[in-house]
């Protein structure tokens, strides 16, 4: 694949590759990898209500909103 810069965008790809030692390619193909890697997907912990079981929860019991 060729992908054509802008030349004020390939001269700060040419720059930040220079200042890290390897060639603007190889900057280039890091870069797009950890854009493209899977993040790990953290979810929030479920709330814990010591003897109780999550299917005995009531909505009430999650939110203020509900007089």
């Amino acid at each position: 694949m060729t992908v054509r810069l802008p030349p004020e965008l390939d001269s700060r790809v040419a720059e930040r590759a220079r200042a890290e030692g390897i060639s603007a390619e190889a900057y280039v193909e890091r870069v797009i990898r950890e854009a493209t890697a899977e993040a790990p997907r953290k979810g929030l912990p479920l709330p814990v209500w010591p003897g109780r079981a999550l299917s005995d929860l009531r909505r009430e019991d999650l939110y203020d909103d509900v007089h």
